[in-house]
């Protein structure tokens, strides 16, 4: 008998509504916390690459250029003028770029070959894509894979490509300070 109803008395019956509401609303809250997951994931896996970026920079400036540091650029007249706020700019401390790019490729090497407490266990393919060094200052352009705890099944992506992008320099303190004793 039911077959034998009219179509628009088939459209307006209420009967097994609910349950595709229920059904439909299921499966929207599963998706959205699957995608609220994988998004959390993949900030804090972007956050741990910028953090392990930013020490491998830190790592690298602290290379001091003696021969460029000591060279006399700074001496008792420039500090004078300086004092009076006459003197030449300050550059900045120079680095030795040879032995900074060294030592950024060495953390970061060491960072991801290091323990599971240390690193973030879903970053994968961890390289540097880009590194600079201007004689005061480093800038490193890093990339990784970073791994999906949780698979989409209509999407069926289980990674995603994420970068950072962090420089360092190294900067004197302001202020006068004669054989190293600040006084002012």
């Amino acid at each position: 008998m039911e077959l034998r109803r009219s179509p628009i008395k088939l459209l307006r019956s209420e009967s097994g509504s609910i349950s595709l509401v229920v059904m439909s609303l299921f499966i929207v809250s599963l998706s959205s916390i699957f995608v609220v997951t994988d998004v959390a994931a993949v900030a804090i896996a972007k956050r741990s690459l910028t953090q392990a970026s930013e020490a491998a920079a830190q790592r690298g400036v602290r290379n001091l250029d003696k021969t460029s540091y000591y060279r006399g650029e700074f001496d008792l007249t420039t500090q004078a003028q300086n004092l009076f706020g006459v003197g030449p700019l300050d550059p900045g401390v120079p680095i030795d770029c040879s032995k900074a790019l060294g030592d950024a490729e060495g953390a970061l090497a060491d960072w991801s070959s290091g323990p599971n407490s240390l690193r973030r266990v879903e970053i994968t393919n961890l390289k540097i894509s880009r590194i600079e060094c201007d004689g005061f200052g480093i800038q490193l352009v890093t990339q990784a894979t970073a791994q999906l705890p949780l698979v989409l099944p209509f999407f069926n992506l289980d990674s995603v490509e994420i970068s950072s992008k962090v420089s360092a320099t190294n900067t004197r303190a302001k202020g006068f300070s004669p054989f190293g004793i600040r006084i002012f």
